[in-house]
């Protein structure tokens, strides 16, 4: 391995280091591309590494010679220890490795720290993709870790940040204190995938590079940014949200400190807008008027060609969505009992006594008595210059009508619950078809004859959970319930009498009408293949009746599923047989194997997709501040690489337009997940990370010779 004495630094070198590219940002070199057709997208974001702070937490120096003791490589790799650091060189083989950092006997206690960070550098002629994951004792592969995404090009030094999601709850004093917020000033943010930072066992660097063989140098892992709530809110911290809706006890480059700064703000982003216009390969609608002439329909469709699934244009060009939800100015937040959170309420917009909306007050401090209309033409602006082409649910009536780009709806045909507490209508009650024609027949005249409408995701998340054990809730229905209904109509069908049924499910059901009657869940282990054959008819009555209807209603548009977000296969098959797309809301770090169950070769569409960048509020105090906002960025551009080269996917949409309101919405979510914050101040390191996937998005998916034709 070929190692220079500067590959490791000391800690003076970290905070000049970081100095020096805060100040001079185009100094940074980038990596070479990996793939020369997708140059600018596989450039690494400007790296740094975080200075040395008093109050970090060092949990592992690899200066030291005893930190060797928990790092495990693969076998074919070897650790020199040398310069303060371990060098860690091997042949990437099939182009991705991983390392484990293990604890030890105790787990390390980061429970007063909002990032773990590891200082690392590249010392190889080639960028590298670092997955860095977190782990708690209880990890199985789906929960309790956090994870992050850092690119890092030829002869750089970052600091790769785990942002560390709490899988404990919160002090109830905290909740009391700041109601109606799910993400606190104490590092808390409630996630599937959360661990617990008091018990991090494992830390796991996820490797992947071009280059033949790895040279890696680990530095240091820390523990970034105290999280201490009570120390937090003892010093005048009320009220924690200043005039215009920001975060009152942190700066950050782009904050809004007086009405002026919007004007300025404006220029700026003008100037950028007219630099940077939409991708010069795409047609009017965002497809691919430099790739393949097929068939014009006049509306979306969908077509596999070249091995992949697509949509189609109307004018027949190759579309992949690429796109973002919510596109408006909708941000409520709840102000009754809560005033003390505020330093003032604004005065050009208060929804309520009980609600505000502060990026609509912004929005008319910006942009005057017409601010709506002025946001609605810039959205569209907005997203062909950052590379995106698709408005995605929930987006603004005011902006999909403008006809400048394509966008899908929602629909929910609603009906009685097919169990109490079951966000799932029953498709057996007539009143779902009803309400089905009624919803569709709201869209002929309008939407359903736009060639901009892609097409209709037909609810969101239903509840069709795991598997088959969600039948238990129907045994909870009233005997009335047509879905119960149906199910002791298959019941009998599979066994000849009530006895039979007590014998295979261990029950004494005195009559068929007492099982009716009965609200009592049953041993699920017991009743599975029942269970199982009626999950699977349940699933195929309910799609097939979307289908028809949206088919009988408005012909040329598109089925695009109800976005899992759970995986019931059953449900999923049926939805792959009778909705033209088939959707998920993927909170992963990567969908590059995404597929469908038994291999069955469908367009996937991935519905809500985010990556928090914390820089803008609780956890602004860090010092993490704009690496938060480049790793983000890393982490979209993994996701979307993944995506693009998935040759079942048609799409993603990012959730969402706008960073929700900090206080939270209705529903206490608060997350840091807009395209533009609550000033609409747009993500710069967001933006230009799409935009260079926006300028590749059909070189990097499709092959340079195709020979499978539609």
């Amino acid at each position: 391995m070929h190692t220079t004495p500067h590959h490791c630094f000391q800690n003076w070198h970290w905070v000049l280091t970081s100095v020096l590219l805060l100040t001079n940002p185009g100094s940074n070199l980038h990596a070479q591309a990996v793939d020369a057709s997708v140059a600018r997208a596989e450039k690494p974001s400007d790296c740094f590494a975080l200075d040395s702070r008093t109050n970090d937490l060092v949990i592992l120096d690899f200066a030291s010679t005893e930190a060797l003791q928990h790092l495990v490589t693969p076998k074919e790799f070897r650790v020199n220890h040398r310069n303060e650091c371990a060098e860690v060189s091997g042949p990437m083989a099939g182009r991705s490795q991983s390392l484990a950092i293990n604890s030890g006997a105790q787990p390390w206690d980061l429970s007063h720290y909002l990032y773990l960070v590891a200082d690392v550098h590249n010392g190889g002629t080639q960028a590298i993709t670092i997955i860095c994951r977190a782990e708690d004792p209880e990890y199985t592969g789906w929960h309790h870790f956090a994870e992050s995404v850092a690119r890092i090009g030829a002869g750089e030094t970052t600091s790769v940040l785990v942002f560390l999601k709490r899988k404990n709850p919160p002090a109830a004093s905290l909740l009391r204190l700041i109601p109606g917020m799910n993400t606190l000033p104490d590092g808390y943010m409630p996630h599937w995938s959360g661990l617990d930072p008091a018990r991090v066992s494992k830390i796991v660097l996820g490797l992947e590079t071009s280059e033949t063989n790895l040279h890696l140098a680990l530095h240091r892992l820390r523990g970034v940014g105290i999280c201490d709530a009570n120390r937090l809110l003892a010093a005048d911290f009320f009220p924690f949200i200043d005039s215009f809706g920001q975060f009152r006890h942190a700066e950050w480059p782009t904050k809004i400190h007086s009405p002026k700064d919007f004007a300025a703000q404006q220029v700026q982003e003008a100037t950028a807008l007219q630099s940077r216009p939409r991708p010069t390969s795409w047609d009017k609608y965002g497809g691919y008027q430099d790739g393949p002439q097929l068939v014009a329909s006049g509306h979306f469709r969908v077509a596999k060609y070249a091995g992949k699934w697509w949509l189609v244009d109307p004018d027949g060009h190759l579309f992949w969505s690429h796109g973002v939800t919510g596109v408006g100015v909708s941000s409520s937040t709840p102000v009754q009992g809560r005033q003390k959170f505020f330093a003032e309420l604004p005065a050009l917009n208060q929804e309520s006594a009980t609600n505000v909306n502060w990026y609509l007050a912004n929005l008319k401090l910006k942009y005057g008595v017409s601010a709506e209309n002025t946001a609605a033409t810039l959205a569209h602006k907005r997203l062909a210059s950052w590379g995106l082409n698709t408005l995605a649910s929930w987006s603004d009536p005011k902006v999909t009508a403008l006809d400048k780009t394509p966008y899908t709806k929602m629909l929910e045909f609603g009906g009685p619950r097919l169990a109490p507490g079951l966000k799932l209508s029953d498709p057996y009650d007539l009143a779902f078809r009803s309400n089905a024609r009624r919803a569709l027949a709201g869209e002929q005249n309008s939407t359903g004859n736009d060639p901009w409408c892609i097409g209709y995701f037909i609810g969101n998340e239903l509840e069709w959970r795991n598997g088959p054990d969600l039948i238990n809730e129907v045994l909870m229905a009233p005997a009335k319930q047509p879905g119960k209904q149906a199910l002791i109509s298959l019941l009998k069908h599979r066994h000849a009498t009530v006895a039979e049924l007590n014998a295979a499910w261990h029950t004494t059901y005195a009559s068929w009408d007492n099982f009716l009657r009965s609200t009592n869940k049953v041993d699920a282990t017991l009743a599975l293949p029942d269970f199982t054959a009626f999950n699977e008819t349940l699933a195929e009555h309910y799609y097939q009746i979307c289908q028809a209807e949206l088919k009988l209603a408005m012909p040329n548009k598109l089925n695009l599923g109800s976005r899992f977000h759970t995986v019931n296969p059953s449900a999923v098959r049926a939805a792959a047989r009778y909705c033209d797309v088939v959707s998920f809301n993927k909170y992963n770090t990567s969908i590059r194997n995404l597929n469908l169950p038994d291999g069955l070769d469908r367009p996937i569409i991935i519905g809500e997709f985010h990556f928090p960048a914390w820089d803008r509020s609780f956890a602004a105090r860090s010092g993490c501040g704009r690496l938060c906002e480049v790793q983000r960025a890393d982490c979209y551009w993994y996701y979307l690489t993944g995506a693009l080269d998935n040759p079942l996917i048609v799409g993603t949409h990012w959730f969402q337009y706008l960073d929700q309101p900090l206080t939270g919405r209705a529903d206490g979510e608060n997350f840091p997940i807009g395209f533009v914050d609550v000033t609409d101040t747009p993500y710069d390191e967001l933006t230009k990370v799409t935009r260079e996937l926006g300028d590749h998005l059909y070189t990097r998916r499709l092959p340079a010779n195709p020979t499978k034709r539609e």
